[in-house]
């Protein structure tokens, strides 16, 4: 497992507990719209029964805690 924290641009922030492969995709993700503004998808799946929606365009930090 690992923790994804995500930082508005507000300052608030939220902790997301994934897999290491959904972490490394939700970093990747962020890196991919601050680089390209290229857009990801809507939605990440994270379980059968969880999912989220992050708009990258509110966001100032995605990071893997571990």
């Amino acid at each position: 497992m690992a923790l994804v924290k995500v930082i508005l641009d507000t300052g608030a922030a939220v902790e997301i507990e994934t897999t290491a492969t959904q972490a490394d995709d939700l970093v990747a993700a962020f890196a991919r719209y601050a680089g390209e503004k290229r857009i990801p998808e809507k939605r990440t799946i994270l379980t059968p029964n969880q999912s989220i929606y992050i708009d990258f365009s509110k966001v100032a930090i995605v990071r893997r805690e571990f």
